[in-house]
Formats: structure tokens, sequence, C-alpha cells
């Protein structure tokens, strides 16, 4: 065994029972710092200003909302798949007509940018369809009711 990898004596193995009773009783009975007299008030602190309550949908990632960026990288990632996709069916169809097709098929990044448009094309349309019903809900809520006249 090395120096590091010696085991324990019988003293260090096991705390000696009797010293931790001898600990002072008085250390656990001390009161906090904040009822002694020199210590600061922690009443007098002033409050944190509370920041404002903003939609994770309205968060921005790269100039896009956080939904149509999540469905550009969702995009991405199909367009990658694809790919790969594509790329075995052309090894797995060589000879045919289609295998062919499929062999000539452009790069990864291609597919990628292709399908991420697709993927930020239907996020920003579902994201205009949400600002028209939230901009809706808000004149409705507007709007005085006249139901009764």
């Amino acid at each position: 065994m090395s120096e590091n990898q010696q085991p324990l004596d019988e003293e260090q193995a096991v705390p000696d029972v009797q010293e931790q009773e001898t600990l002072p009783a008085a250390a656990e009975d001390t009161l906090p710092a904040a009822q002694d007299e020199n210590a600061p008030a922690i009443l007098d602190a002033e409050p944190e200003e509370e920041e404002e309550d903003i939609d994770p949908a309205d968060v921005k990632i790269f100039g896009m909302k956080r939904h149509v960026f999540q469905l550009t990288c969702l995009g991405a990632a199909v367009g990658y798949i694809l790919c790969g996709l594509v790329g075995i069916l052309g090894e797995k169809m060589q000879g045919t007509g289609l295998g062919d097709i499929l062999a000539k098929s452009p790069s990864t990044t291609v597919w990628a940018v292709v399908v991420a448009a697709v993927g930020y094309f239907i996020g920003s349309r579902l994201e205009k369809k949400r600002e028209a019903a939230l901009a809706d809900e808000q004149a409705a809520l507007e709007q005085p009711n006249d139901t009764n006249a």
C-alpha cells in the first residue's frame, strides 16, 4: 500500500462518543445574531423590486419568438434526419430509378436549411394566430358589456 492508502487507526476510524457529549450546551442555545443589539436589523432592509411578469411565449431568442425558434430548430433536426434516411434508402436501392434519384440528393446542409425554413414558416404563422387571439381577448376585455340594454 502507498502512503495515501494506509488503513485508519482505531482512534481515527471511530469518533469518540465522549468528545461529542462534552460540547458546551451554550453553543446550541445561542440565539441568532439578529437579536443582538449591535447587529443590523433585518426588518429595516428595503424590499427587492419585483420584475415584470413576462409571458414565456414572448421571450425572443435570436430575434425570433420562442415558439418560432423551437419550430425552426425542430425543422433543422428533422432535415438532418430526412437527409440520413434518404441516404440510407439511396444506398439500399442502388440500380433502381428511385435509388438513382435519391443518390443525387443535395447535401445535408441543404436539407437542414430547407426543412428549418418550413419550420420557421409554420412557427411564424402559429405565432401570428396566437397574437391575433390575444388581441381579440384584450379587445373583448376592454369593451363594456351591453347585454342589459
